[in-house]
């Protein structure tokens, strides 16, 4: 078997395990002319460098302008300066992904002059034009063996923003198919991906990772300076959090491939911290690879950076070459990328957080609350600041010890099967309210009936459970007011009222939240304070769940080999503080590891040494 596959949820280069990692590229002093000022001396320097520093794969834009000036008239140096870019790299030792049909950069809609505003995707004219230049591409790469990927085109929808939201999924689907059918017809083998910006996770574009089933891998980019979420800042625990995530969401849908992260308006050291744990985090938590915005700082002041000087100062190196601290930390993680990697391989976990099938569907009406994924984010937190080992799920959700539902927006006849055959095998659902009606999952499921919703929530400041209690700002949200029919509540309210019921259905156990708990934390500083790690392990231990391996401190992420959960453990500190953590395996093995702000390491089990 020759080339690159994916199989089994894993990417393969003749037949073996590959986990690339690698760089965006421009040159620095053509920029995005990189097809126009052509500078193959540029090139091949900076590939040399590339695979001297440990990387092994480059992305490269091809700026549909520069390849096809007038429709149906193509510069031919342009598609042999492509093939010679390719050629290059190979010779360095490097993969390419190439983003096929390159408008949008940094901003700016570098633009086909006789597209006119035309409709890229309903466009009958526009569509033969996307084929026959994707054929042509394709057709100049033959007989090159490191192409990694081809990328549709990178964060198209903001091409022409209106038009893409009101694309169906179906629509994108069909356009997905008919590029990566071209390209597969002309390049046999070639794997197929579209690159989006968070949206694609957080919003309801139908750009979006759960839309991409015709293709081989499922790009995402991750910046903390544009995300959702309430991301205090480039060191803050949300931040280097952010990818990792994005990876475990887009890998509930297919095989996820981080081909954007990076730091932008932030110090060098402020960066190189960013992208050691955000970058480690995202391998272990199963993306196939990550190729980091970007190789080297820019002096081309030609668009888009006239516009927005500021986008070309986020480089490895400096434009005189010399390094930033950054080249090491992501050096370091290259040199570590198979031994990463290999943390989210093997078996599943006990505990499921669960992707509702309309999680991402956006505000189509006044009926339709915001996406849910917010809340998963938060859920996707608290369960790593509990240290308890997860999965998440779309579709099926069969042999879970433990299913959690956070803060659900919007629940289907589906879901509410699913959940009922997990039930039924005897497993425990969790599952918070986030919208009073088309969140609820029906009393026969959650052992509870709406009596009606209220906008002031004055005794209802605080949960209790137990011994413990949470407060809760509501702002302006709708409270929903419940009363069990056959449950028997377990939490309250600070006005006595009940806020957390336990219903039995059949062998299984609903634990049914009337708080919004996940979406209440989207607020600046309010996941630390409110420690919903300790909500999250009372949830665990109401379904006999516990952690495979604890640890004392909930900014470290833990993470258990998957083949061997006695074995090693990836421990990161995403806070912005230096650390001691004493980790605590099930087999009774302890290890203590002191780690820097945003540092990592491989901690073999019970040994207190770092690995």
């Amino acid at each position: 078997m020759t080339g690159f596959t994916v199989r089994a949820g894993l990417l393969l280069r003749d037949g073996e395990d590959f986990v690339p990692v690698g760089v965006n590229y421009h040159p620095s002093v053509a920029g995005c002319r990189i097809w126009t000022d052509w500078d193959p001396h540029a090139l091949r320097s900076d590939f040399a460098r590339m695979a001297a520093d440990g990387f092994d794969t480059v992305r490269l834009f091809v700026f549909w302008r520069d390849f096809e000036p007038e429709p149906g008239v193509y510069r031919g140096e342009s598609f042999e300066r492509l093939r010679d870019a390719v050629r290059f790299a190979g010779e360095a030792g490097l993969v390419c992904v190439l983003s096929l049909l390159t408008i949008w950069m940094n901003g700016q809609r570098l633009d086909l002059p006789w597209r006119r505003g035309r409709d890229l995707w309903l466009d009958k004219g526009m569509l033969e034009r996307q084929v026959e230049f994707a054929s042509r591409v394709a057709g100049s790469l033959r007989g090159l063996g490191n192409v990694l990927a081809v990328d549709l085109g990178d964060e198209v929808s903001n091409v022409e923003p209106a038009a893409a939201a009101a694309l169906s999924r179906a629509d994108v689907a069909e356009w997905h198919a008919l590029l990566a059918s071209t390209l597969r017809r002309e390049l046999p083998g070639v794997l197929v991906t579209q690159a989006n910006d968070a949206t694609g996770v957080f919003g309801g574009s139908p750009f979006g990772v759960d839309n991409a089933g015709g293709l081989d891998l499922i790009a995402v980019h991750g910046f903390p300076t544009w995300a959702p979420g309430s991301i205090e800042s480039t060191m803050s625990y949300k931040a280097t959090s952010l990818v990792p995530f994005l990876v475990r969401f887009a890998g509930a849908y297919g095989l996820p491939y981080v081909d954007e992260l990076g730091g932008y308006g932030v110090s060098d050291e402020v960066a190189a911290r960013y992208l050691a744990a955000a970058a480690a985090a995202a391998l272990a938590n199963g993306a196939a690879g990550l190729a980091v915005w970007c190789w080297q700082d820019l002096t081309a002041a030609t668009e888009p950076y006239d516009q927005r000087p500021g986008e070309r100062h986020t480089g490895l190196r400096r434009i005189d070459g010399s390094p930033k601290p950054a080249l090491a930390r992501l050096s370091r993680v290259a040199a570590s990328a198979e031994e990463l990697a290999s943390f989210s391989r093997g078996g599943t976990a006990s505990i499921a957080l669960y992707l509702p099938e309309a999680v991402r569907a956006g505000r189509g009406s006044y009926l339709d609350p915001d996406s849910g994924t917010v809340a998963s984010f938060y859920a996707y937190l608290l369960l790593k600041r509990a240290h308890l080992d997860f999965d998440v799920v779309s579709g099926p959700i069969d042999g879970y010890r433990l299913v959690l539902c956070p803060s659900v927006t919007r629940v289907g006849a589906v879901d509410i099967e699913r959940l009922g055959a997990c039930l039924a095998d005897g497993a425990s659902v969790y599952y918070s309210l986030g919208d009073h009606l088309h969140g609820f999952p029906g009393d026969a499921v959650a052992g509870v009936r709406l009596q009606d919703f209220r906008l002031c929530a004055d005794g209802r400041k605080s949960l209790c459970w137990g011994t413990d209690e949470w407060a809760l700002d509501w702002e302006n949200r709708t409270a929903s007011d419940v009363v069990p029919t056959t449950a028997d509540p377990v939490g309250f309210y600070r006005d006595g009222s009940p806020a957390v019921f336990v219903n039995a259905v059949g062998p299984g156990r609903m634990l049914f939240c009337g708080a919004p708990v996940e979406r209440q934390l989207d607020r600046p500083g309010r996941l630390e304070a409110w420690g919903g790690e300790r909500f999250y392990r009372r949830i665990a231990e109401f379904a006999g769940v516990l952690p495979e391996i604890d640890c004392t401190l909930p900014e470290v992420e833990v993470v258990p080999a998957r083949a061997d959960p006695g074995g090693a453990a990836l421990v990161i500190n995403h806070g912005a503080e230096p650390a001691r953590a004493v980790l605590s395996w099930r087999t009774g093995a302890t290890a203590e590891v002191e780690l820097e702000p945003k540092d990592w390491r491989i901690v073999p089990a019970g040994t207190g040494v770092p690995g």
